[in-house]
């Protein structure tokens, strides 16, 4: 599924010709779950270093984009996120990897200097520009996480599809899902607004594009409220 230049991939990354754009990875948030005293297996970064692997080998990328929120705690740097943000890294060492500061990033640079890693504010590839999206942007393209879009069914349980989110108007905005496994997503058929400054349009005119084993165009919010709510 394509967007003019940008494809968007089942495994949560857009591609603009050899650069992979992803977001919200949350590296270190087991280690935030047990500080609240909550026992949860360490398993994320396991995933994510091979769900990356697939996007790199797949699509012959060189360049890997991390679109905010590679970490979790907002206000230090736990151990699981020092250990996991460094395996991270060390693991695709032979990509070209640039980071862009999320909300929760406060403290990464410090781990990233290791690494020769700079933490920017926006990064422009392919007549886009890439940010994380807490804090107001004025490209005319952009693509953006922060906000971990999900499409969620209620229908003799619960299913749940990340997605990605199109908004076409004075600017074009792609929405990328949170590559973290472990983040549940925010229901776009269940909000009235959203939380990026970036996204001061009327959530019914979004256009949405669910992930499964492959990218699937639903229609617009408004569409999708009012086939679900005929299911309900």
């Amino acid at each position: 599924m394509r967007i003019g230049n940008v494809e968007l991939t089942p495994e949560k990354a857009v591609i603009i010709e050899n650069t992979a754009i992803i977001a919200d990875l949350h590296l270190g948030f087991e280690n935030v779950m047990q500080d609240y005293g909550v026992a949860f297996p360490r398993m994320q970064i396991r995933d994510i270093i091979a769900n990356t692997r697939k996007i790199l080998k797949k699509y012959d990328i060189e360049r890997l984009i991390i679109a905010g929120d590679l970490k979790h705690e907002f206000s230090r740097n736990l151990p699981y996120e020092w250990e996991d943000v460094e395996a991270f890294l060390k693991a695709f060492s032979g990509v070209k990897i640039e980071v862009i500061r999320g909300n929760h990033d406060n403290f990464l640079a410090a781990i990233l200097a290791k690494h020769g890693i700079e933490l920017k504010e926006s990064i422009d590839v392919g007549g886009w520009t890439v940010v994380h999206g807490h804090k107001e942007c004025e490209a005319e393209r952009i693509i953006m996480g922060h906000e971990h879009p999900a499409v969620k069914i209620r229908k003799g349980g619960l299913y749940s599809f990340p997605c990605y989110l199109h908004v076409k108007g004075e600017r074009e905005i792609i929405v990328l899902p949170a590559f973290s496994p472990l983040m549940s997503g925010s229901d776009v058929l269940n909000i009235d607004s959203f939380l990026s400054p970036i996204l001061h349009v009327n959530a019914d005119d979004v256009e949405v594009y669910a992930v499964d084993e492959e990218v699937v165009y639903l229609g617009k919010v408004r569409d999708l409220r009012r086939v679900v709510g005929s299911l309900e």
